[in-house]
């Protein structure tokens, strides 16, 4: 067994790889140095990083009660840190991906006549898909942080029904509500607004959402719109200027139901905002349960807005958390018969 090792990261959205990583080094070092990356080298990477005591905190929670003296943290400013010089470490942990570093971080010590360090290289994770579990996955909604992903390939076969179960699940609005008159939309809309993280993605469900953002000249990244309000023709509708878009597309989805129509389409503008494209969804139906699909979809820190008839506009902000919630509405809902 090594003496003291080292193991460095950004360790953001602590998963199961992170998890493999660390139980494996402690299954070979009496101490474990992990050098996390400070905030500002973390932000770098992608501004939705955790802050570094969150991060921390998420590393701790993993590491099994017995071994926890034997863990100790730091903050990690550069790209090497104390390896190059450490005089107690003799091992250093690494997967395949940052392996050349540790190899550099090597060859400096031995220019500087210093013993170099055991490498030792940890196999990354695999997903319920085959690929790697990362950060970066987990931050772009594709999957959880064991692994599993939010939208399967099955979710596209089949419509999807309503179901006395989901209905209950749905009665309490999920997200913050922003109050507002229903005779001046945009009182709500400019609290519900100034409560968003400028860098996030803004995703308006619903025609009087929709045209009350345009009014204050705020275009969504993503509108999904059907022609109506509360279950009526809306014929303020036409006043939505789709020349602000750049896709505009058109889509199926009944009353009560999602559709594999509806699951190509939201998926075909989520892909789009990679590009800085912005789409308007038009639904023949009822975009209602779309905000179910869409939060499968959206990258982490997403919000997305809708009216509350009476009282306001909510926002729900795309988390992991809602991602979960949004994967079991979808699971006790009625899977129909191809």
């Amino acid at each position: 067994m090594f003496r003291r090792g080292l193991l460095g990261g950004t360790f953001d959205r602590v998963h199961k790889g992170h998890a493999r990583l660390i139980n494996q080094a402690l299954e070979q070092c009496a101490h474990l140095e992990i050098w996390i990356t400070s905030d500002d080298v973390a932000k770098t990477k992608d501004e939705r990083c955790w802050d570094w005591s969150r991060r921390r905190s998420e590393i701790e929670m993993i590491v099994d009660p017995d071994s926890r003296s034997r863990v100790s943290f730091d903050m990690l400013h550069d790209s090497f840190g104390p390896a190059t010089e450490h005089l107690d470490a003799d091992a250093i942990i690494c997967t395949n991906e940052t392996l050349p570093g540790c190899e550099e971080i090597n060859r400096i010590r031995i220019e500087n006549q210093m013993k170099p360090l055991e490498i030792i290289v940890i196999e990354h994770a695999r997903g319920s898909d085959g690929q790697l579990i990362s950060s970066s996955r987990i931050r772009n909604g594709r999957i959880d942080q064991s692994g599993e992903l939010f939208i399967h390939e099955s979710d596209f076969n089949g419509a999807r029904t309503l179901s006395p179960k989901v209905e209950l699940m749905l009665k309490t609005p999920f997200g913050t509500l922003h109050e507002g008159p229903e005779s001046d939309h945009a009182i709500a809309l400019t609290k519900a607004l100034e409560s968003i993280q400028s860098d996030s993605n803004i995703v308006a469900v619903g025609d009087v959402t929709v045209l009350g953002l345009l009014k204050l000249s705020c275009t969504p990244d993503i509108a999904i719109i059907d022609g109506m309000t509360q279950r009526d023709n809306w014929p303020n509708t036409k006043l939505i200027d789709h020349s602000k878009f750049d896709i505009v597309s058109s889509t199926q989805n009944p009353a009560g139901k999602l559709t594999p129509q509806l699951f190509e389409t939201c998926k075909s503008a989520v892909n789009s905002l990679n590009y800085g494209s912005k789409s308007l969804i038009i639904v023949d139906g009822e975009e209602d349960l779309s905000p179910i699909v869409l939060h499968l979809m959206l990258p982490i820190d997403s919000v997305i807005i809708y009216g509350q008839p009476g009282r306001g506009v909510v926002t729900r902000v795309t988390d992991l958390e809602t991602k979960k919630n949004c994967r079991a509405i979808l699971e006790s809902m009625a899977l129909d018969s191809p």
